[in-house]
């Protein structure tokens, strides 16, 4: 039945970014801002694979498009920290006994203190064997089961429209992050989920290059396209390099993740910032801090109530209940807005968007919800959920069979017209994309403003002169090992990230010393490289041991390229 309406249906087209930057020292022990990455696994990719797991049980049909940036498939799949995400959770289990037996008699704590408990035990007997690696697995295996659409990103996440200047450096993080892709998934990937979205012209040239044929903007990315969509966010678009576009719907997006507007702000949902790391000093919860700092620990004990500052305990049950409720209402207005639309458009695509971390990590409620969803939506007559690599698929067959049909058509732009004209209504549009952003403003103001373009002259400048070296210089390099982890450095400076938190004040120190911490490595790596500095084999030996991602670059190779 499923496949026989599937084609009188509107698609809703689910879109979860995971990513995180590169955190691993293993020069200390227990190291802050690891925990970032513990952290999601235990709240946010742990239950999400749960769910999947869940739904396929139940025989639930789903379709989730979902990008495992290269930074963070690389820490998934690093020992050293699969170690420390044990202890992490072990540390959790040893406290939670504690808390349970503290706890015991008390009928508002003791039921979430024991909730938590079994969640962690349930963690750990998960990831006790293979840590990161059974994310990746798990992953793998609905991929494989025709679920999930995996999706790659650029090396580490790098703002590309940044770097426009340099080429070679933005065709280097796109290949460097689909072979990370292909090393350690073993799949090539199709589509790309480009960095905050960003996206200028030009970019389809690259990607087209690279094999890359769908990826993502914001919605003004697509409604200011030339020329117009006729069609909105609600239809892909297909550049003048033929990569589908997707943009953005903002409604749907809006209802989930937005506190004041969305579910997330509801009362019977947990509440995010009253966490036992704040709450309570209690010898038995030392091992959670970092000495004297006190830090979110992930027990949290409240629900959100109210504004004030009263707050009620936490009852899992009861909120599960809820994102129930919410994820049939969200189906509800999917339906609505489906049935609107296909006024207008043959098969509407709702493009929803979202990070992942927003699922169980901000909102712990998420991946309930999201479960929730999938199941009423593969019950639903007029909307099915559907994957973005299914979507592109289609999208580019149907041009190819417009573009025989118009073949005697000798001026490329009255094509257009043509296919535009006559075919929007079936979702064929081409249109060349308008220089777009999410976050906020919308063209790329959290990444490039005044409190992060001090780093823009030093990223040019190593970019251009590594360029120049693999280009030009290839006789002067006696160590290329060397110049491989000075082009290391630079790529995991090149983050966006690290101009993120410096524009909204989270951990703007930590940020700061990676950013110069990489930039000074890679000069003086680049310098060692072509014996303008002297080899120092201790120091490079140190560097390159905690700087260990994307093992096999090849400097010279990816640089020397011409692209333009």
């Amino acid at each position: 039945m499923f496949e026989a309406n599937k084609k009188n249906t509107g698609k809703w087209l689910p879109v979860l970014h995971f990513h995180l930057p590169y955190v691993r020292h293993p020069e200390s022990s227990k190291y802050l801002e690891e925990e970032w990455y513990f952290e999601a696994v235990t709240e946010t990719y742990l239950p999400l694979l749960e769910c999947f797991d869940d739904l396929e049980n139940d025989g639930v049909d789903f379709n989730l498009t979902m990008s495992l940036t290269p930074t963070l498939l690389s820490m998934m799949n690093d020992d050293l920290l699969s170690e420390r995400l044990k202890d992490y959770i072990a540390v959790r289990l040893k406290v939670l006994d504690e808390e349970a037996f503290r706890t015991e008699g008390d009928p508002e704590f003791h039921p979430v203190t024991l909730f938590y408990r079994k969640r962690y035990r349930n963690w750990y007997e998960k990831i006790k064997d293979n840590g990161g690696k059974y994310l990746i697995d798990g992953f793998l295996k609905h991929f494989r089961n025709g679920h999930l659409d995996i999706i790659t990103s650029s090396a580490t996440h790098a703002f590309l429209i940044a770097m426009v200047g340099e080429p070679e450096a933005i065709a280097a993080q796109i290949e460097v992050g689909i072979e990370t892709h292909k090393n350690i998934l073993g799949v090539i990937p199709k589509g790309i989920w480009l960095p905050e979205c960003g996206y200028t012209e030009g970019f389809d040239g690259i990607l087209n290059k690279y094999g890359l044929y769908y990826t993502f903007l914001d919605r003004h990315g697509i409604d200011f396209a030339k020329p117009n969509p006729i069609n909105g966010c609600f239809s892909p678009i297909i550049t003048p390099f033929n990569v589908v576009m997707f943009g953005r719907d903002p409604e749907s997006s809006r209802q989930v993740w937005s506190s004041k507007e969305g579910y997330p702000g509801t009362p019977v949902y947990r509440e995010f910032y009253r966490d036992v790391g704040f709450d309570l000093d209690l010898p038995h919860l030392t091992p959670l801090r970092h000495g004297s700092l006190k830090t979110f620990t992930g027990l949290k004990y409240y629900a959100i109530t109210g504004q004030g500052n009263y707050k009620e305990a936490y009852r899992p049950s009861a909120a599960k209940r809820k994102a129930y409720e919410h994820g049939a209402q969200f189906v509800f207005h999917r339906e609505l807005q489906t049935k609107y639309l296909k006024n207008y458009i043959d098969e509407p695509v709702v493009t929803s968007m979202y990070d992942a971390e927003l699922f169980g990590h901000w909102w712990f409620e998420g991946p309930w919800w999201l479960e929730a969803v999938f199941r009423r939506i593969s019950e639903n007559s007029l909307v099915k959920s559907a994957k973005a690599i299914d979507i592109a698929d289609e999208t580019i067959l149907k041009l190819n069979g417009l573009l025989k049909k118009y073949d005697d058509e000798k001026s490329y732009l009255k094509l257009v017209e043509n296919i535009n004209i006559n075919n929007a209504k079936n979702g064929v549009f081409i249109a060349q994309p308008a220089t777009s952003s999410w976050g906020g403003g919308g063209y790329a103001e959290v990444w490039l403003n005044g409190k992060n373009d001090v780093i823009q002259p030093f990223l040019s400048d190593i970019a251009s002169v590594l360029i120049d070296i693999c280009k030009n210089g290839i006789n002067r390099v006696k160590y290329p090992e060397v110049l491989n982890q000075g082009a290391r450095e630079l790529i995991l400076a090149q983050s966006s990230d690290w101009p993120f938190m410096l524009t909204t004040g989270q951990a703007v120190s930590y940020a700061e010393r990676r950013v110069k911490a990489h930039l000074v490595r890679a000069k003086r790596c680049i310098l060692m490289a072509i014996g303008e500095e002297p080899m120092d084999k201790v120091w490079f030996d140190d560097i390159s041991g905690k700087d260990n991602i994307f093992p096999k670059l090849d400097a010279l190779s990816l640089y020397g390229k011409d692209i333009c």
